[in-house]
Protein backbone atom coordinates (compact mmCIF):
# COMPACT_ATOMS: atom_id res chain seq x y z
CA UNK A 1 0.00 0.00 0.00
CA UNK A 2 1.39 3.41 -0.99
CA UNK A 3 0.08 6.94 -0.39
CA UNK A 4 -2.19 8.38 -3.05
CA UNK A 5 -0.54 10.63 -5.63
CA UNK A 6 -2.29 13.76 -4.42
CA UNK A 7 -1.46 13.31 -0.71
CA UNK A 8 1.37 15.22 0.95
CA UNK A 9 4.52 13.24 1.84
CA UNK A 10 4.65 12.36 5.53
CA UNK A 11 7.66 12.79 7.80
CA UNK A 12 8.15 11.54 11.37
CA UNK A 13 10.39 13.80 13.51
CA UNK A 14 11.87 12.19 16.65
CA UNK A 15 13.71 14.17 19.33
CA UNK A 16 13.41 14.18 23.13
CA UNK A 17 14.19 17.93 23.35
CA UNK A 18 10.83 19.64 22.79
CA UNK A 19 12.34 22.94 21.63
CA UNK A 20 14.70 21.28 19.16
CA UNK A 21 11.88 19.04 17.96
CA UNK A 22 9.66 22.04 17.26
CA UNK A 23 12.53 23.83 15.53
CA UNK A 24 13.12 20.84 13.24
CA UNK A 25 9.41 20.62 12.44
CA UNK A 26 9.23 24.34 11.78
CA UNK A 27 12.23 24.18 9.46
CA UNK A 28 10.84 21.25 7.47
CA UNK A 29 7.36 22.76 7.12
CA UNK A 30 8.81 26.12 6.09
CA UNK A 31 10.72 24.44 3.24
CA UNK A 32 8.43 21.71 1.91
CA UNK A 33 4.69 21.01 1.46
CA UNK A 34 4.63 17.96 3.74
CA UNK A 35 2.81 16.56 6.76
CA UNK A 36 4.94 16.23 9.88
CA UNK A 37 4.22 14.02 12.92
CA UNK A 38 6.25 14.39 16.14
CA UNK A 39 7.53 11.80 18.60
CA UNK A 40 9.41 12.54 21.84
CA UNK A 41 11.61 9.43 21.77
CA UNK A 42 12.37 6.30 19.77
CA UNK A 43 9.84 4.13 21.59
CA UNK A 44 6.97 6.51 20.82
CA UNK A 45 8.18 6.69 17.20
CA UNK A 46 8.20 2.86 17.04
CA UNK A 47 4.61 2.74 18.33
CA UNK A 48 3.55 5.30 15.72
CA UNK A 49 5.22 3.32 12.92
CA UNK A 50 3.60 0.07 14.09
CA UNK A 51 0.16 1.64 13.72
CA UNK A 52 0.96 3.71 10.64
CA UNK A 53 3.91 2.42 8.56
CA UNK A 54 3.41 4.75 5.55
CA UNK A 55 5.85 7.51 6.46
CA UNK A 56 8.27 8.36 3.65
CA UNK A 57 10.97 9.76 5.93
CA UNK A 58 12.02 9.53 9.59
CA UNK A 59 14.20 12.34 10.95
CA UNK A 60 15.64 11.31 14.31
CA UNK A 61 18.05 12.39 17.03
CA UNK A 62 20.41 9.74 18.39
CA UNK A 63 20.68 10.25 22.18
CA UNK A 64 17.14 9.70 23.55
CA UNK A 65 15.67 7.82 26.52
CA UNK A 66 13.78 4.51 26.19
CA UNK A 67 14.92 3.91 22.60
CA UNK A 68 17.76 5.79 20.93
CA UNK A 69 18.13 6.67 17.25
CA UNK A 70 20.32 3.65 16.49
CA UNK A 71 17.75 1.25 17.93
CA UNK A 72 14.97 3.00 16.02
CA UNK A 73 16.95 2.63 12.78
CA UNK A 74 17.48 -1.05 13.57
CA UNK A 75 13.71 -1.51 14.04
CA UNK A 76 12.94 0.23 10.71
CA UNK A 77 15.46 -1.91 8.79
CA UNK A 78 14.39 -5.16 10.46
CA UNK A 79 10.71 -4.64 9.62
CA UNK A 80 11.45 -3.62 6.01
CA UNK A 81 9.73 -0.27 6.32
CA UNK A 82 10.23 1.92 3.25
CA UNK A 83 10.94 5.10 5.22
CA UNK A 84 14.29 6.79 4.60
CA UNK A 85 16.16 7.45 7.86
CA UNK A 86 17.92 10.81 8.42
CA UNK A 87 20.03 10.94 11.57
CA UNK A 88 20.21 14.34 13.23
CA UNK A 89 23.01 14.21 15.76
CA UNK A 90 26.30 15.71 16.87
CA UNK A 91 27.57 12.13 17.26
CA UNK A 92 29.64 10.44 14.59
CA UNK A 93 27.29 8.11 12.64
CA UNK A 94 29.55 5.03 12.92
CA UNK A 95 29.85 5.22 16.70
CA UNK A 96 26.26 6.34 17.11
CA UNK A 97 24.54 3.59 15.20
CA UNK A 98 26.94 0.95 16.47
CA UNK A 99 26.79 -1.75 13.85
CA UNK A 100 28.36 -0.28 10.71
CA UNK A 101 26.05 -2.29 8.49
CA UNK A 102 23.18 -0.11 9.68
CA UNK A 103 23.98 3.20 8.08
CA UNK A 104 21.43 6.01 8.13
CA UNK A 105 20.31 7.10 4.67
CA UNK A 106 21.59 10.60 5.44
CA UNK A 107 23.26 12.48 8.29
CA UNK A 108 22.71 16.09 9.35
CA UNK A 109 24.98 17.23 12.16
CA UNK A 110 23.70 19.33 15.04
CA UNK A 111 23.52 22.15 15.83
CA UNK A 112 23.85 23.54 12.28
CA UNK A 113 21.70 20.96 10.56
CA UNK A 114 19.63 23.13 8.19
CA UNK A 115 21.57 22.81 4.91
CA UNK A 116 22.30 19.09 5.27
CA UNK A 117 18.72 18.30 6.30
CA UNK A 118 17.29 20.29 3.42
CA UNK A 119 19.60 18.53 0.94
CA UNK A 120 18.59 15.12 2.28
CA UNK A 121 14.88 15.93 2.13
CA UNK A 122 15.22 17.23 -1.42
CA UNK A 123 16.89 13.93 -2.33
CA UNK A 124 14.25 11.70 -0.73
CA UNK A 125 11.01 13.61 -1.28
CA UNK A 126 9.00 13.22 -4.50
CA UNK A 127 9.97 15.76 -7.15
CA UNK A 128 6.63 17.60 -6.90
CA UNK A 129 7.29 18.37 -3.24
CA UNK A 130 10.48 20.24 -4.15
CA UNK A 131 8.84 22.62 -6.59
CA UNK A 132 7.15 25.96 -6.05
CA UNK A 133 3.69 26.02 -7.58
CA UNK A 134 2.84 29.59 -8.52
CA UNK A 135 -0.82 30.37 -8.99
CA UNK A 136 -2.27 31.61 -12.26
CA UNK A 137 -2.91 35.08 -10.80
CA UNK A 138 -0.76 37.53 -8.84
CA UNK A 139 -2.29 40.15 -6.58
CA UNK A 140 -1.57 43.87 -7.03
CA UNK A 141 -2.68 46.58 -4.60
CA UNK A 142 -5.08 49.30 -5.74
CA UNK A 143 -2.52 51.86 -4.55
CA UNK A 144 0.12 50.51 -6.93
CA UNK A 145 -2.33 50.38 -9.83
CA UNK A 146 -3.18 54.04 -9.23
CA UNK A 147 0.53 54.92 -9.17
CA UNK A 148 1.03 53.25 -12.54
CA UNK A 149 -1.95 55.03 -14.06
CA UNK A 150 -2.15 53.22 -17.39
CA UNK A 151 -2.55 49.46 -17.02
CA UNK A 152 -1.09 47.40 -19.89
CA UNK A 153 -2.79 44.14 -18.89
CA UNK A 154 -6.25 42.95 -17.93
CA UNK A 155 -7.13 43.05 -14.21
CA UNK A 156 -9.22 40.50 -12.35
CA UNK A 157 -11.22 40.47 -9.11
CA UNK A 158 -11.12 37.38 -6.93
CA UNK A 159 -14.56 35.88 -6.27
CA UNK A 160 -13.39 32.74 -4.45
CA UNK A 161 -10.24 30.69 -3.99
CA UNK A 162 -10.19 29.46 -7.58
CA UNK A 163 -12.57 31.85 -9.34
CA UNK A 164 -11.61 35.22 -10.86
CA UNK A 165 -13.51 37.64 -13.08
CA UNK A 166 -12.06 40.30 -15.40
CA UNK A 167 -12.96 43.80 -14.21
CA UNK A 168 -10.52 45.99 -16.21
CA UNK A 169 -9.46 45.46 -19.82
CA UNK A 170 -5.86 45.88 -20.91
CA UNK A 171 -4.47 49.39 -21.64
CA UNK A 172 -7.17 51.13 -19.60
CA UNK A 173 -6.58 54.18 -17.40
CA UNK A 174 -6.63 53.53 -13.65
CA UNK A 175 -7.15 56.88 -11.91
CA UNK A 176 -8.96 58.41 -8.94
CA UNK A 177 -12.41 57.32 -10.15
CA UNK A 178 -11.41 53.67 -10.52
CA UNK A 179 -9.54 53.70 -7.21
CA UNK A 180 -12.55 55.06 -5.30
CA UNK A 181 -14.91 52.67 -7.05
CA UNK A 182 -13.02 49.62 -5.80
CA UNK A 183 -12.37 51.08 -2.35
CA UNK A 184 -16.11 51.60 -1.82
CA UNK A 185 -16.58 47.90 -2.48
CA UNK A 186 -13.90 47.05 0.08
CA UNK A 187 -11.49 45.79 -2.60
CA UNK A 188 -7.86 46.59 -1.78
CA UNK A 189 -6.23 44.28 -4.37
CA UNK A 190 -6.87 43.16 -7.92
CA UNK A 191 -5.06 40.41 -9.84
CA UNK A 192 -3.07 40.09 -13.05
CA UNK A 193 -2.12 36.94 -14.96
CA UNK A 194 1.09 35.38 -13.66
CA UNK A 195 2.85 35.62 -17.03
CA UNK A 196 2.44 39.42 -17.00
CA UNK A 197 3.63 39.98 -13.43
CA UNK A 198 7.35 40.47 -14.04
CA UNK A 199 6.76 43.05 -16.77
CA UNK A 200 4.24 44.82 -14.57
CA UNK A 201 6.59 45.05 -11.60
CA UNK A 202 9.44 46.30 -13.80
CA UNK A 203 7.18 49.11 -14.97
CA UNK A 204 6.18 49.88 -11.40
CA UNK A 205 9.82 49.87 -10.32
CA UNK A 206 10.63 52.57 -12.88
CA UNK A 207 7.81 54.75 -11.53
CA UNK A 208 9.06 54.44 -7.95
CA UNK A 209 12.65 55.04 -8.96
CA UNK A 210 11.60 58.30 -10.63
CA UNK A 211 9.56 59.31 -7.56
CA UNK A 212 12.41 58.58 -5.15
CA UNK A 213 14.78 60.80 -7.12
CA UNK A 214 12.59 63.88 -6.92
CA UNK A 215 14.37 66.66 -5.07
CA UNK A 216 11.39 68.61 -3.70
CA UNK A 217 9.75 65.98 -1.50
CA UNK A 218 8.55 66.68 2.03
CA UNK A 219 9.00 64.09 4.75
CA UNK A 220 5.29 63.34 4.46
CA UNK A 221 5.66 62.74 0.70
CA UNK A 222 8.64 60.48 1.32
CA UNK A 223 6.68 58.43 3.86
CA UNK A 224 3.76 58.12 1.44
CA UNK A 225 5.97 56.97 -1.44
CA UNK A 226 7.79 54.63 0.95
CA UNK A 227 4.45 53.06 1.90
CA UNK A 228 3.58 52.57 -1.77
CA UNK A 229 6.93 50.89 -2.41
CA UNK A 230 6.30 48.62 0.58
CA UNK A 231 2.94 47.66 -0.88
CA UNK A 232 4.69 46.60 -4.08
CA UNK A 233 7.29 44.66 -2.09
CA UNK A 234 4.56 42.70 -0.30
CA UNK A 235 2.82 41.81 -3.56
CA UNK A 236 6.05 40.72 -5.24
CA UNK A 237 7.42 38.77 -2.26
CA UNK A 238 4.18 36.90 -1.54
CA UNK A 239 3.79 36.01 -5.23
CA UNK A 240 7.36 35.21 -6.32
CA UNK A 241 9.60 35.08 -3.27
CA UNK A 242 13.01 36.31 -4.33
CA UNK A 243 13.41 37.97 -7.74
CA UNK A 244 15.81 40.59 -9.18
CA UNK A 245 12.81 42.93 -9.54
CA UNK A 246 12.00 42.58 -5.84
CA UNK A 247 15.61 43.33 -4.92
CA UNK A 248 15.63 46.46 -7.08
CA UNK A 249 12.33 47.77 -5.72
CA UNK A 250 13.58 47.16 -2.16
CA UNK A 251 16.82 49.04 -2.81
CA UNK A 252 14.81 51.96 -4.20
CA UNK A 253 12.71 52.04 -1.04
CA UNK A 254 15.73 51.73 1.25
CA UNK A 255 17.53 54.56 -0.53
CA UNK A 256 14.45 56.73 -0.10
CA UNK A 257 14.27 55.88 3.61
CA UNK A 258 17.97 56.69 4.08
CA UNK A 259 17.47 59.97 2.24
CA UNK A 260 14.63 60.84 4.63
CA UNK A 261 16.67 59.87 7.68
CA UNK A 262 19.50 62.15 6.50
CA UNK A 263 17.14 65.14 6.68
CA UNK A 264 17.10 64.37 10.44
CA UNK A 265 13.62 65.52 11.45
CA UNK A 266 12.92 65.57 15.18
CA UNK A 267 11.37 62.50 16.73
CA UNK A 268 8.29 64.55 17.58
CA UNK A 269 7.92 65.56 13.92
CA UNK A 270 8.32 61.94 12.89
CA UNK A 271 5.48 60.84 15.18
CA UNK A 272 3.26 63.54 13.68
CA UNK A 273 3.91 62.01 10.26
CA UNK A 274 3.14 58.54 11.64
CA UNK A 275 -0.46 59.53 12.32
CA UNK A 276 -1.29 59.28 8.61
CA UNK A 277 -3.75 56.40 8.09
CA UNK A 278 -3.84 53.90 5.23
CA UNK A 279 -5.93 51.00 4.01
CA UNK A 280 -2.72 48.92 3.82
CA UNK A 281 -1.56 48.42 7.38
CA UNK A 282 1.62 46.48 6.56
CA UNK A 283 2.80 48.98 3.96
CA UNK A 284 2.58 51.83 6.47
CA UNK A 285 4.00 49.72 9.29
CA UNK A 286 7.06 48.60 7.29
CA UNK A 287 7.76 52.02 5.81
CA UNK A 288 7.84 53.75 9.22
CA UNK A 289 9.90 51.26 11.14
CA UNK A 290 13.31 52.26 9.68
CA UNK A 291 13.04 55.74 11.19
CA UNK A 292 12.38 54.49 14.71
CA UNK A 293 15.02 51.76 14.46
CA UNK A 294 17.61 54.27 13.32
CA UNK A 295 16.76 56.79 16.04
CA UNK A 296 17.27 54.12 18.68
CA UNK A 297 20.51 53.02 16.97
CA UNK A 298 21.80 56.60 17.13
CA UNK A 299 20.95 56.80 20.83
CA UNK A 300 23.04 53.65 21.28
CA UNK A 301 25.94 55.33 19.48
CA UNK A 302 25.57 53.18 16.35
CA UNK A 303 25.59 55.90 13.71
CA UNK A 304 27.27 54.27 10.72
CA UNK A 305 25.69 54.20 7.30
CA UNK A 306 25.93 50.40 7.32
CA UNK A 307 23.75 50.20 10.44
CA UNK A 308 21.17 52.56 8.92
CA UNK A 309 21.04 50.45 5.75
CA UNK A 310 20.63 47.22 7.73
CA UNK A 311 17.77 48.67 9.76
CA UNK A 312 16.05 50.00 6.64
CA UNK A 313 16.36 46.68 4.77
CA UNK A 314 15.10 44.71 7.76
CA UNK A 315 12.19 47.13 8.19
CA UNK A 316 11.12 46.91 4.57
CA UNK A 317 11.34 43.13 4.36
CA UNK A 318 10.55 41.70 7.81
CA UNK A 319 6.85 41.16 6.99
CA UNK A 320 7.20 41.00 3.23
CA UNK A 321 5.84 37.49 2.73
CA UNK A 322 2.70 37.93 4.87
CA UNK A 323 -0.52 37.75 2.86
CA UNK A 324 -3.13 37.53 5.63
CA UNK A 325 -6.12 39.93 5.68
CA UNK A 326 -5.23 43.52 6.58
CA UNK A 327 -7.07 43.76 9.92
CA UNK A 328 -5.94 40.31 11.02
CA UNK A 329 -2.30 41.25 10.31
CA UNK A 330 -2.65 44.45 12.35
CA UNK A 331 -4.02 42.57 15.37
CA UNK A 332 -1.37 39.85 15.09
CA UNK A 333 1.45 42.40 14.93
CA UNK A 334 -0.05 44.01 18.03
CA UNK A 335 0.13 40.71 19.92
CA UNK A 336 -3.56 39.77 19.63
CA UNK A 337 -5.45 36.87 18.03
CA UNK A 338 -2.49 34.45 17.87
CA UNK A 339 -4.11 31.73 19.99
CA UNK A 340 -7.43 31.98 18.13
CA UNK A 341 -6.01 31.39 14.64
CA UNK A 342 -6.73 28.30 12.59
CA UNK A 343 -3.75 25.89 12.45
CA UNK A 344 -2.96 26.97 8.89
CA UNK A 345 -3.10 30.72 9.61
CA UNK A 346 -1.09 30.17 12.81
CA UNK A 347 1.67 28.44 10.87
CA UNK A 348 1.71 31.16 8.19
CA UNK A 349 2.15 33.89 10.77
CA UNK A 350 4.55 32.16 13.17
CA UNK A 351 6.81 31.03 10.32
CA UNK A 352 6.99 34.37 8.51
CA UNK A 353 10.20 35.69 10.17
CA UNK A 354 12.31 32.71 9.06
CA UNK A 355 10.68 32.50 5.63
CA UNK A 356 11.35 36.19 5.01
CA UNK A 357 14.94 35.80 6.26
CA UNK A 358 15.58 32.93 3.85
CA UNK A 359 14.27 35.02 0.95
CA UNK A 360 16.42 38.01 1.94
CA UNK A 361 19.54 35.84 2.13
CA UNK A 362 19.27 35.43 -1.66
CA UNK A 363 19.75 39.17 -2.26
CA UNK A 364 23.10 40.15 -3.78
CA UNK A 365 25.32 42.73 -2.08
CA UNK A 366 23.20 42.64 1.05
CA UNK A 367 25.01 43.63 4.27
CA UNK A 368 25.54 40.86 6.84
CA UNK A 369 23.06 40.42 9.70
CA UNK A 370 19.93 41.63 7.86
CA UNK A 371 18.51 38.11 7.58
CA UNK A 372 19.31 37.51 11.28
CA UNK A 373 17.46 40.70 12.31
CA UNK A 374 14.43 39.61 10.27
CA UNK A 375 14.48 36.03 11.59
CA UNK A 376 14.59 37.26 15.20
CA UNK A 377 12.18 40.23 15.11
CA UNK A 378 9.43 38.41 17.05
CA UNK A 379 11.75 36.87 19.67
CA UNK A 380 11.67 37.95 23.32
CA UNK A 381 14.38 38.31 25.98
CA UNK A 382 12.50 35.80 28.18
CA UNK A 383 12.44 33.12 25.47
CA UNK A 384 8.67 33.42 24.99
CA UNK A 385 8.83 34.77 21.43
CA UNK A 386 8.72 32.92 18.12
CA UNK A 387 9.53 31.14 15.93
CA UNK A 388 12.63 29.85 17.75
CA UNK A 389 11.98 30.80 21.38
CA UNK A 390 15.38 32.48 21.77
CA UNK A 391 16.21 34.24 25.03
CA UNK A 392 18.36 37.34 25.54
CA UNK A 393 21.61 35.35 25.46
CA UNK A 394 20.98 34.27 21.86
CA UNK A 395 19.40 37.36 20.27
CA UNK A 396 21.83 39.49 18.23
CA UNK A 397 22.47 43.10 19.40
CA UNK A 398 21.05 44.72 16.24
CA UNK A 399 18.04 42.44 16.53
CA UNK A 400 17.48 43.74 20.07
CA UNK A 401 17.36 47.33 18.81
CA UNK A 402 15.00 46.31 16.02
CA UNK A 403 12.70 44.43 18.44
CA UNK A 404 12.41 47.49 20.71
CA UNK A 405 11.70 49.74 17.69
CA UNK A 406 9.11 47.25 16.42
CA UNK A 407 7.42 47.10 19.84
CA UNK A 408 7.44 50.90 20.09
CA UNK A 409 5.78 51.26 16.69
CA UNK A 410 3.13 48.63 17.50
CA UNK A 411 2.51 50.32 20.88
CA UNK A 412 2.07 53.66 19.09
CA UNK A 413 -0.23 52.20 16.44
CA UNK A 414 -2.72 50.80 18.96
CA UNK A 415 -2.50 53.68 21.49
CA UNK A 416 -5.52 55.99 21.71
CA UNK A 417 -3.37 58.80 23.11
CA UNK A 418 -0.53 59.38 20.63
CA UNK A 419 1.29 62.21 22.41
CA UNK A 420 5.01 61.96 23.07
CA UNK A 421 4.53 62.36 26.84
CA UNK A 422 2.06 59.44 26.91
CA UNK A 423 4.47 57.26 24.93
CA UNK A 424 7.42 58.20 27.14
CA UNK A 425 5.58 57.22 30.33
CA UNK A 426 3.47 54.24 29.30
CA UNK A 427 5.73 52.54 26.76
CA UNK A 428 8.70 52.54 29.13
CA UNK A 429 6.56 51.17 31.97
CA UNK A 430 5.27 48.41 29.70
CA UNK A 431 8.74 47.54 28.49
CA UNK A 432 10.16 47.31 32.03
CA UNK A 433 7.92 44.28 32.46
CA UNK A 434 8.46 42.82 29.01
CA UNK A 435 12.24 43.32 29.00
CA UNK A 436 12.87 42.54 32.67
CA UNK A 437 15.94 40.44 31.90
CA UNK A 438 18.91 40.68 29.54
Amino acid sequence: MVPSADSKPRILVVDDDAEIRELIIFFIESQFPVQVVAAENGLVAKEILEKDPLFQIVVSDYHMPKMNGGELLQYIKSTNLLAKFILLSATDPDSAVGAKVLKPDALAEKPFFAEALKAALQKFLPKASNQDHSGEYVRVSIRNLFQLGSIPHALYARLSENKYIRVVCGHDIFGNEETEQFKKKGITHLYIKHEHANAFFKQLMEVYLALSQRESMSEGDMLAVSAEINSAIQDMASSFGFSPELEQVTKTGVNLALKTIETNPSLRKLFEQLSVESDNYLAIHCSRLPYLANYISKLMGWVSGATAEKMALASFLHDSILSLPNEMTRELEHGQLLTSLSPNAYQVFVQHPVKAAKMVAKFTEIPPDVDIIIAQHHESCKGTGYPMGLNHTRIAPLSCVFIVAHDLLCFYEKAQNKTISYLNTNFIQTMRCRFSSG
